[in-house]
């Protein structure tokens, strides 16, 4: 166990690195007068005091070793910055987003690995035309890039059929949601305009859940305990989800947790097509305007996320490995 803390604390401290430099690494900077997307596209109207001034508050005068010595310091207060583009606290920006995409992320990931793995399962127990129509729709899925899915949705769904909203996290100038009723509206106006975007998230997603829960139950689909549980009577899908489906639960734990981070990447462009204001949106206007304190929130809050995501799967793993062995 103490391996294991001092591997994630070392992986915790590349990340702080790795969050410090990838920023800068981005051509010109939040201050940069030719880049009008740099400080609300104000940037070219500041004088060169004006500018001198904010470069020496952010501290973008100083050399890169002095810069991430104050990074470090503000993370150890746990200040996450000022946002050069928003002009606010990058912590009340992220908390306002956060909740849309956590939305999306954990409604994506609980359908499309739960559906996955039964997909998959229903594939590999059935075998012939079923595995075959599953394998066939996983793999056609996993061709499609996401923006076009999200696109491709939007266009039928939305502007052909009209049963979703073009855009927007809620209406717009919608009543306040006052009593159990409000609240009851509110929520179903904000399911139905998420909806497209998830859909989106988990079209993109299962297709791994699916081939990786097909791959472990049809490796145990001639083994001896599925022989005995059919000699003592039990029917099929006893069978199926009590001694053949166990067999894809760890491998399928473990990919929710790589996942975590390929939707979060995955959620920056379907948050962008849907303008849905959560933090993958967030996350594109901060790189167009080059805010280095909102990057470095993103970016860090998201990798640590997954790292402490795959610790608690690795220590979940750990646990349950003997008694899987058993």
């Amino acid at each position: 166990m103490a391996r294991l803390t001092l591997r994630y604390a070392l992986l915790a401290a590349a990340i702080v690195v790795l969050n410090f430099t990838l920023p800068r690494l981005l051509p010109g900077d939040p201050l940069d007068a030719d880049a009008p997307q740099g400080l609300n596209a104000a940037a070219s109207t500041l004088t060169a005091e004006a500018r001198a001034q904010l470069r020496a508050y952010y501290h973008l005068d100083r050399p890169l070793a002095g810069q991430f010595l104050l990074y470090l310091e503000d993370l150890a207060r746990g200040d996450l910055g000022w946002s050069i583009s928003k002009s606010a606290p990058v912590s009340q920006l992220i908390g306002e987003r956060l909740p849309w995409t956590l939305a999306l992320l954990l409604t994506s990931l609980l359908v499309a690995g739960s559906g996955g793995a039964l997909l998959g399962l229903l594939g590999a127990w059935r075998g012939g035309r079923v595995d075959q129509a599953v394998v066939t729709l996983a793999s056609s899925l996993a061709a499609i890039p996401e923006f076009l899915m999200a696109m491709a949705l939007l266009l039928t769904l939305s502007v052909g059929l009209g049963w979703f909203p073009l855009q927007g996290g809620r209406t717009v100038f919608a009543p306040t949601a006052e009593g159990p009723f409000g609240v009851l509206r509110a929520l179903a106006d904000v399911t139905w305009h998420l909806a497209l975007p998830a859909l989106t998230l988990v079209l993109a997603t299962t297709t791994a859940f699916v081939l990786l829960a097909r791959g472990a139950v049809r490796a145990v689909l001639a083994e001896p305990y599925l022989t005995t549980a059919r000699a003592k009577g039990l029917p099929e899908r006893w069978v199926a989800l009590r001694h053949a489906a166990p067999n894809a639960l760890l491998p399928v734990l473990t990919l929710f947790g790589v996942r975590v981070g390929q939707v979060l990447g995955g959620a920056i462009v379907v948050e962008r097509v849907f303008s849905v204001p959560g933090l993958g949106l967030f996350t594109f206007e901060a790189i167009r305007a080059r805010d280095y304190p909102v990057l470095q929130a993103v970016f860090l809050l998201g990798s640590l996320g997954v790292l402490l995501a795959n610790l608690a799967l690795e220590i979940i793993y750990r646990r349950l490995e003997p008694r899987h062995g058993a």
